[in-house]
This record gives C-alpha cells, structure tokens and sequence, in this order.
C-alpha cells in the first residue's frame, strides 16, 4: 500500500522546569511555589475536585492567602467564553502563577487563559486571531503568538491524558461548536506534580477513558508518518504500562498501578510534540463537540479503528508493538479491542450513542481541519478514504 514518505526525524522539548512524579502535591506545591518565586495563586479546578474532595480545602490550609482567586466554571471542552471569564479575573486579582488542578479541559483552559493575559486578548475575535498556522510541510503546529508569557501554569494533574505535557490549547468556540486551536509560547506548564493519591479519587471509568485517550497519543507517536527514534522508545515503554496497568485500576486499594500510569503519561508526554499524530488524534476534535461526547471516549473508538486502517501498512511499526506487549503474531487491533471490551470502553461509533446521520454531518468539517487529512501513515486524502476508515469505526 501507498504510504506517506518518512521525513527527517526532530525532537521537540516543551519547556517544562520541574516535573514532581510520585509526591503529595499539596506537601510539595509550597516549595515548587517558592522555588519558581510565585506568591500569587490563582486556582483553575474542576468542579467536581472542588465540591466532592477535600482537596482544594488542602491546599487554601497549605498556602493561606497565597491564593487570591479561584474558579471551577470549566465546562466540557473548556468553551471560550470560560476561558475569557477566567483570564479577566486572574488578571484582576493580579494573579502571577496559573494553577490547574483536573484534567485535559482544566489544563488547556489555563493554556488560553495565559494567552490572553500575554496577549491583552480578552474578547472572542482577538483570541480567534490566534490560532495556530501550520509549518510548510505541515508537519508541525506553530504559533501566531510572539508575546512574552506574561504568566505560567503549574499542573496537577487528574487524568491520564497527557495535557500537561504540550504547549497546545484547543478551546471550544461557543458560536461555532468548532475547537479553536491554539499553540501557546510557554504554554506547557512550568512544573508538573504527580500526586497518585489524588489520582485514587478520580471516577474509575474516567481515568480509564482518558488513559485511552492518552495511550493513543502513545501509539500516534510510534505510528507516526514521520518517527523519532527517542520518541518512538518512549512511546513503546508507554504502551506497555498502559496495557498492564489500566485494568488494575479497578483497586483503588493499590496505589502502584496509578503511579505506573502517571509513568506512563510522562513517558507520553515527553514524545507525543516531536513528531506528527494522525486521524485519531484529530478527528476526536471533530467527533467530540459535534457529538457531543467525551474526547477520551472518541479516542477509544477512533484509535481502534485507526488500528484496523493501518493493518498492512503499519507492519514494522505494530510488529515492535506486538513484540512489547508480548503478543507477537495478533493484529494489534486485536489487541486493542481486548483491552476496550476488559475495560469496558466504547468499541464502535454505536456505542458512542451516535447516528449515522450524526457522523454525517461530521464528514465536511474533518474535511477542512488542517490535520485530520494530513499526516496519516496510510494516507487519508480524500471524502472516500475518509468514509472508508469512519466505516470501519462502526464495525
């Protein structure tokens, strides 16, 4: 088969300063806040940490009036109009660092929200000036943004994601559906604390979902069209303490499994900027605001069926999966599928609660997006290449 040429390999660092990894992070957030010379907090939170764990109540005893605002007014995809709200009152409360506590929407939303303020963007059309433009080869995300980062974020994270570990920001514009996107200089946060107790608390199925989601930026990464050999080592090493350790994370009672998949989103996260991610890392773009559905739950379904559209082309790159995890000779969605159905996860476009005159109407728009067509190990070009691998989500 046809397959997208190999282009010269780059690795990409992020900025991040310090990263805590097996810590308490409100034992270990003083001290990273004196270190880094922040004494002005401003706390991005999801809602639920805020009102059904003792957390935040943690930290206000830990740093007292170091805190001077706080919001949990996120929202599903972090919308804009959230973002502008946030950025207007850290700017108020002259706020010096941004501190995320919660997932992927919580985490951009403290990216947009540092672009603004750096910006002085704090109404719609200024921040949608700013979404990124693409490399000549359109390999890679660049900013518009040249301002210096007037403020930073320090992330505790609640997911599995791997947010954390990029500069890039992808609000939801409230008047389109359509995910902005941005790539925010500095964006990546400053220091990262993993706090595997804290982990504990996070809904099972959610912390599953979104180790889905970010062992597909995992296998992105080691199928990509353009591979690094440094990324493609980590990438493999994240895809084994996925697969190992996502099902053991039914026992809340074991705090290593957690603390693997932590690992894990590190081991990610350190690879995932270098080089270019394919259909299932984008179309989750698409599938999720106009589905109205979970990024994390998309991811199951579109890496399965990416897995499926790889099979044959992919062969070097899924036999050294295969070889990691042990199960030489299976088709890797195989693989992958066993491990959704021992997760209980979505396995198809139908599970996701989805109509086929739904996923019609995403079709145009993952047309015009600037990377769901680009990139792909097998290409995806054209409608019908798009048509036959959404096919095969459904199957």
């Amino acid at each position: 088969m046809e397959t997208v040429e190999q282009k010269p390999g780059r690795y990409r660092f992020t900025g991040h300063e310090r990263v805590l990894h097996n810590v308490s992070a409100p034992d270990a957030l003083p001290g990273v806040l004196s270190l880094l010379g922040y004494s002005r907090v401003f706390i991005v939170c999801s809602r639920s940490i805020h009102t059904k764990t003792s957390f935040i109540d943690q930290l206000k005893a830990r740093l007292g009036d170091q805190i001077v605002g706080l919001t949990d007014d996120v929202g599903e995809h972090s919308p804009l109009s959230n973002v502008l709200k946030a950025a207007r009152a850290a700017r108020d409360a002259r706020a010096d660092v941004l501190l995320s506590v919660g997932g992927g929407s919580v985490m951009d939303m403290c990216k947009a929200m540092q672009l603004c303020i750096s910006e002085g963007a704090y109404d719609r059309e200024s921040m949608l000036a700013l979404q990124f433009v693409l490399s000549e080869d359109g390999t890679e995300m660049l900013t518009t943004s040249h301002a210096p980062a007037a403020i930073r974020q320090i992330a505790i994270p609640t997911t599995l994601a791997t947010s954390e570990w990029t500069p890039v920001s992808t609000p939801v514009d409230d008047e389109t559906r359509l995910k902005a996107r941005f790539v925010v200089p500095d964006g990546s946060p400053q220091a990262i604390l993993y706090d595997p107790v804290l982990l504990q608390q996070t809904p099972t199925r959610l912390l599953m979902s979104t180790g889905i989601r970010g062992l597909d930026h995992a296998i992105n990464t080691a199928c990509s069209s353009a591979t690094h050999p440094f990324a493609s080592l980590l990438a493999e090493k994240a895809i084994q303490l996925y697969m190992q350790n996502l099902p053991k994370l039914r026992d809340t009672r074991q705090r290593d499994p957690f603390t693997q998949c932590q690992l894990a989103t590190w081991y990610t996260g350190m690879g995932q900027m270098s080089v270019p991610h394919g259909f299932s890392h984008w179309m989750v773009h698409i599938a999720g605001p106009y589905g109205g559905i979970a990024h994390s739950d998309a991811a199951c379904v579109l890496m399965l069926a990416q897995a499926k559209w790889l099979e044959g082309t992919a062969t070097l790159q899924h036999d050294r999966l295969r070889a990691a995890l042990g199960q030489p000779g299976r088709p890797f969605h195989d693989i992958l599928r066993d491990l959704l159905v021992e997760l209980g996860m979505p396995t198809t476009l139908g599970d996701l609660g989805l109509t086929r005159a739904r996923v019609e109407s995403m079709i145009g728009p993952a047309l015009e997006h600037p990377m769901v067509t680009r990139n792909n190990l097998r290409p995806i070009t054209a409608e019908a290449d798009l048509r036959a691998v959404l096919e095969l989500a459904w199957q």
